[in-house]
């Protein structure tokens, strides 16, 4: 289980954390002080639970709460404050729980025992996430890429589940209006490529990526992926859709309304 703590005071971050770890030894905690650092940590790495502060100087945490849902959906988020009054306002937010500083070993377990979204173990192989921002993983850990481009590029061929897109085609949708060397873009195209047959090729999964003569595209069945999982009416997938999808790429905006209707229809 990883655990994310937030709380710009230092003894109470400090204090908070011990009582996490004595009460749950076998997870990963990691503390941060900022709303921001909290995001960036977010985009970074999943998250199982947040333990969050909500009076903050920067951010506060019912803010802060609603944008780190948009970036992992099935994030559960645990409320810590000393001011009981909030607790309305927070239960609006669908959190898991709500504790009272100074955090008790008896609340921390109350709270990890009833989170509304189920934990899930540490998947193996391959796994595409859709829902919120596109991050790519490998036994549970983030793929990292040389190049922000061949990352895009994947997401972009995921979207089209199969079907193939052209050299042409896929230049347009990742230098957009950029104004480029078209002798130049289609040399740095053919590393981005490379890239990232290679970067699958070292992950074991070289076979979802297929490559022909001008033609570009993924095998769907051979990608484990919470979009394509959710339109297969995958319960927990579909409830993990909060209204983004891929949200770093502009491109992407086109979809949601599209999800939107797909899966409203499946749950009717």
């Amino acid at each position: 289980m990883n655990i994310l703590a937030v709380d710009d005071e230092v003894t109470a971050l400090r204090d908070l954390a011990r009582v996490l770890r004595d009460t749950a030894p076998e997870a990963s905690v990691e503390t941060v002080d900022e709303a921001e650092k909290a995001l960036a940590a977010c985009r970074r790495q999943t998250f199982d639970v947040v333990f969050l502060d909500i009076n903050m100087p920067d951010k506060d945490g019912l803010t802060l709460a609603k944008e780190l849902k948009s970036i992992q959906p099935m994030l559960n988020i645990v409320m810590v404050t000393a001011y009981p009054q909030y607790a309305l306002d927070a239960i609006k937010l669908y959190v898991s729980d709500y504790i009272l500083k100074p955090a008790r070993r008896d609340d921390v377990q109350r709270a990890l025992a009833n989170l509304r979204n189920p934990v899930r173990e540490g998947r193996k192989g391959l796994f595409v996430q859709c829902f919120g921002s596109f991050e790519v993983f490998y036994d549970g850990e983030p793929v990292k890429f040389g190049r922000s481009k061949a990352k895009e590029l994947f997401a972009y061929l995921i979207d089209r589940r199969g079907a193939s897109a052209s050299n042409a085609e896929l230049r347009a949708i990742l230098w957009q209006d950029e104004e480029n060397d078209a002798e130049k873009q289609r040399k740095y195209f053919a590393l981005i490529v490379h890239e990232l047959r290679s970067r699958l090729e070292e992950l074991g999964c070289g076979d979802v990526f297929v490559q022909r003569r001008d033609s570009y595209a993924v095998i769907p069945d051979r990608i484990p992926c919470d979009y394509y999982l959710a339109l297969k009416r995958d319960a927990q997938a579909s409830g993990s859709y909060q209204g983004e999808y891929m949200s770093q790429y502009a491109w992407a905006e086109l979809r949601v309304g599209i999800l939107n209707k797909e899966l409203s229809a499946e749950s009717e």
